[in-house]
């Protein structure tokens, strides 16, 4: 299942919820570090890419830059390497 359907899923079923979710994804720093967000920060599910804000700007993040999708302890999803 892609990034993009975990969060779907628990944005739409009834019974779960986006908030649940903990999304780790590639933070763009001349570091290359990760960033690691609750599915609650999430404000929009585009096409391409979800919708953050930071700083009160509105940030948009590619899909294929998400490396982990967590609920508690389960992996729901993991980019392959």
């Amino acid at each position: 299942m892609s990034a993009k359907r975990v969060l779907d899923l628990y944005r739409w079923h009834p019974g779960k919820r986006l908030e649940e979710l903990e999304v780790t994804y590639v933070h763009r720093t001349p570091e290359g570090d990760t960033a690691v967000i609750s599915g609650g920060e999430i404000r929009e599910l585009e096409k391409g890419f979800f919708v953050i804000e930071r700083s009160g700007r509105r940030v948009r993040i590619p899909y294929h830059r998400i490396l982990e999708i967590r609920h508690g302890s389960e992996v729901l999803y993991r980019k392959r390497a």
